[in-house]
C-alpha cells in the first residue's frame, strides 16, 4: 500500500518540523536536567546529573547526524523555529528490521501533539526509506503518556515483562509495544 505524501516537505508537518541536532542544543537538554519524571521515564530510572562536558561530547558525537550508524538525531521545532524536543532512532536492527526511537518533548510544549507528528514522520522515514520493518516502544507500566501516545500511532502492547525495571525505590513493569510497517500505512491511510 502506497502512502500519499500529505506533506509539501517531507520533515515538516502541520505543526513541527525536523532537523539535525546540533551541538548547541544540548543546552536546552542541561536546563531539561531537572525534570525528574521526564528523565524517570525517558532512562526507565533516574539517571545521575548530566554535566555540561557529557553533554557537549554527546552533541559531539551525534550531532549533524554523525554516527547514524548507531543513533539518528533529529531537534523538533515548531513551524516559526522555536526548539520544543528532540527525537532520535536507536537500536537499528538491520538485520531483524526493527528499530526504536526516543522522543523528548520540552515541559512548557508538552500536550500539543508536537511527539506525535514528529514520531509519524520518523516512522515514514524509518519504514518508507530505510526499509525497517517493524518499530518497538519499551515503557514503564506507568508511564501514561507513552501508552497513550503508542496507541494513537497504531501500536499494539506486545508483552508484559514483570519486575523488569528497578526505579523509585520499588520493581516496576515494562511494557513492550509494536507496529509493523503494514499497520503503521493503514493507521496513516485512517489518520488522514
Amino acid at each position: 500500500m502506497d502512502i500519499p505524501d500529505t506533506n509539501e516537505k517531507f520533515w515538516q508537518g502541520k505543526l513541527i518540523r525536523l532537523r539535525p541536532m546540533r551541538k548547541n542544543d544540548v543546552g536546552l537538554w542541561l536546563e531539561e536536567d531537572s525534570d525528574s519524571e521526564g528523565n524517570r521515564f525517558l532512562n526507565s530510572g533516574m539517571p545521575l546529573p548530566k554535566s555540561l562536558k557529557s553533554a557537549e561530547d554527546f552533541g559531539e558525537r551525534y550531532s549533524e547526524f554523525n554516527n547514524s550508524e548507531e543513533r539518528i538525531m533529529f531537534t523538533i521545532e515548531t513551524l516559526s523555529g522555536e526548539t520544543v524536543g528532540g527525537i532520535n532512532i536507536h537500536s537499528m536492527n538491520k538485520k531483524n528490521g526493527t528499530f526504536q526511537t526516543g522522543t523528548r518533548i520540552y515541559r512548557q510544549f508538552r500536550g500539543k501533539r508536537y511527539a506525535e507528528e514528529a514520531k509519524r514522520i520518523v516512522l515514514r522515514y524509518a519504514f518508507n526509506e530505510q526499509r525497517y520493518q517493524k518499530y518497538n516502544i519499551y515503557t514503564l507500566e506507568t508511564n501514561e503518556a507513552m501508552i497513550r501516545h503508542a496507541k494513537r500511532i497504531g501500536c499494539k502492547e506486545e508483552g508484559r515483562i514483570r519486575r523488569n525495571i528497578y526505579t523509585n525505590g520499588r520493581f516496576y513493569d515494562e511494557l513492550l509495544f509494536g507496529i509493523t510497517r503494514e499497520e503503521f500505512e493503514q493507521n496513516e491511510a485512517d489518520h488522514l
